[in-house]
């Protein structure tokens, strides 16, 4: 039994969800802050991510209006309108026809950040091999991997694996003057969310009922002296790791309680409770809460580096719209409340002084289908839009629409873009994490093909443009190279791929199962991204193999890439990207 899975069994009331304001909370593990990351303007940064659990329906979020003939035919009674009150709200009438959106017309809040400047949407992003799973989908966005490449127990995530690397040495040196603050909280689940596991080593849970002042009382209360001694076995090791839970878990009781004493919200910034118009779906808003608390920590001093927060019910099998009134119903009310939270936590935050040090960015496991299914809903689908919000944004739309006529089984038949470019274009250009990080984290084959989602300037809120730190000179770190534009390609499909020996001095063996004949290029490059060797491959059906000597090349390390069908605009694919080190 893994330990995710162990703690879902496992939970003693030390190490229950956290709460403020009754809202469950779950701290991840900490360690110092480094001379990595030195610059101070880098690291007072932070990113929260909002994860829309469920699966959003990205066609009724963003409508693509030059298709909207088709999309009304495929969406007749859920369709958002084209006229009256509650018709769609244009986007952006600057963009090209082809790529012109209507926003969902409770998305208004929206609409009024994109204006100022707040908002980039990146189009039709999924990843390989999404099959519609919500276990499997949302660990596959936690972890970092795709469908291909994820392992069938995962027991890390990428938000773990760059704060392990970031702050290391957790949890023996933390908290210390330069890092007082646990590195990720994560709100809305009864345990550690897998995106904040580590390969080795243990994040961070802690408890409270519903009042965050008795945080330090209550949980000095729990009683019993902890063990120092464990067995020498499978129990004592995970024994072992509660412990060290509980242990951590105390360490920052007293700090996030003087954190969150210590802040505020800003008075004149009112964060929505519920849907604005009466209906039977008047829901409750479950992430403004979340979003108010983050604001209240940050104002209070906090240092956390990921905040993580939730809003369920984006599942819309069912009652997504009202007969009659297709804006209004389910999924309307949680886009309400998604726009509205946002905005009144950007307002609290630039109101206070802080908006310069936040990005906010969306994640969903998947989109729906294209067409509307037979109760007013849609079912489980593929690709959707990512959100990101923030004074630091390049604002604008990054893609274009999904092609509505590209369809097979009710589901788009590709995607333009791969969910990890958000996110290492985020953790390079906005945490300021070097390709040494990206490598660490897992996201280095993608660092090639980053977004422009992060402005190098941004408004003071008194019309100065203010020039951001460039975050990559903080990060010194061991660096790779970026994958320039020469070895970039649109999409990955990463197989298991054998090569040895490695190092080698001479001849490298290469070996790989693959599905069709297909033309591959083989390249070699070095540390500044620039090729150093290439070759051509013809791949069959089967079992691939091939063998390449190298034996030219100066000792050192390199970056090998293999990709399939280079050259065509559509269907080229990574299939494998490695570091090969050349020994004398």
């Amino acid at each position: 039994m893994n330990r995710r899975n162990f703690l879902k069994g496992v939970m003693p009331l030390a190490l229950a969800p956290l709460a403020f304001n009754g809202i469950p909370v779950r701290v991840m593990g900490q360690s110092a802050l480094t001379s990595s990351f030195s610059c101070e303007e880098v690291s007072d940064r932070i990113l929260v991510l909002i994860q829309l659990h469920g699966g959003n329906d990205g066609l009724n979020t963003l409508i693509p209006l030059e298709q909207y003939n088709t999309y009304k035919s495929l969406r007749p009674l859920i369709g958002i309108k084209d006229s009256g009150p509650r018709k769609y709200i244009e986007l952006d009438s600057t963009m090209a026809n082809q790529d012109q959106v209507g926003l969902h017309p409770d998305l208004m809040a929206m609409k009024s950040m994109y204006d100022d400047g707040l908002v980039h949407i990146v189009q039709d992003v999924s990843y390989p091999d999404n099959n519609g799973s919500h276990f499997k989908g949302t660990d596959i966005l936690l972890s970092g991997k795709d469908g291909i490449n994820m392992p069938e127990n995962p027991v890390d995530g990428w938000f773990g694996r760059y704060l392990d690397h970031r702050y290391p040495n957790y949890p023996d040196v933390y908290p210390n003057p330069d890092m007082e603050d646990p590195p990720g909280l994560e709100f809305g689940s009864h345990i550690v969310s897998l995106g904040f596991h580590r390969q080795v080593g243990i994040p961070m849970g802690l408890t409270l009922s519903n009042n965050p002042t008795s945080f330090q009382s209550l949980l000095s209360g729990v009683g019993g002296a902890l063990p120092d001694q464990f067995p020498a076995s499978d129990y004592g090791a995970e024994l072992q790791y509660l412990v060290e839970m509980e242990r951590s878990t105390n360490v920052y009781a007293e700090r996030l309680d003087q954190l969150f004493t210590a802040g505020t919200n800003d008075p004149s910034v009112t964060y929505p409770d519920v849907y604005h118009t009466p209906t039977q779906f008047n829901y409750k808003n479950r992430l403004a809460p979340q979003l108010k608390t983050v604001a209240r920590l940050i104002s209070g001093g906090s240092r956390t580096k990921i905040f993580l927060v939730r809003m369920g019910g984006f599942d819309t099998h069912a009652h997504q719209a009202l007969a009659g009134k297709p804006s209004y119903g389910a999924h309307g009310s949680l886009l309400y409340h998604l726009s509205q939270s946002v905005k009144a936590f950007q307002d609290d935050l630039a109101a206070q002084g802080l908006a310069d040090r936040v990005m906010t960015v969306t994640l969903s496991e998947f989109g729906r289908q294209v067409a509307e299914n037979g109760t007013m809903g849609t079912d489980h689908g593929t690709s959707a839009p990512m959100m990101i919000f923030g004074r630091g944004v390049n604002p604008g739309v990054s893609g274009t629409n999904p092609n509505l006529n590209q369809i097979n089984n009710n589901n788009f038949t590709s995607y333009q873009h791969d969910y990890r470019q958000v996110f290492t274009t985020v953790m390079q250009d906005w945490l300021g994490a070097n390709n040494g990080t990206l490598d660490e984290t897992g996201f280095y084959e993608f660092s090639g093909q980053k977004l422009n989602l992060v402005n190098s300037q941004y408004n003071d809120g008194s019309g100065n443009l203010v020039n951001y730190v460039a975050d990559t000179t903080c990060d010194t770190t061991p660096d790779l190279p970026t994958l320039t534009t020469s070895i970039s390609h649109p999409a990955s499909t990463q197989v298991q791929v054998e090569i040895g020996p490695n190092p080698t001095s001479g001849m490298l063996n290469i070996q790989f199962e693959w599905s069709r004949m297909q033309p591959a290029h083989l390249a070699l490059y070095d540390m500044q991204g620039r090729t150093v060797l290439e070759r051509e491959l013809r791949m069959f059906a089967g079992m691939v193999q091939t063998s390449w000597d190298i034996g030219s090349l100066h000792a050192g390390t390199y970056v090998l890439q293999i990709v399939a069908n280079k050259g065509s605009a559509f269907s080229s694919r990574v299939i494998c990207t490695e570091k090969i080190v050349v020994t004398e």
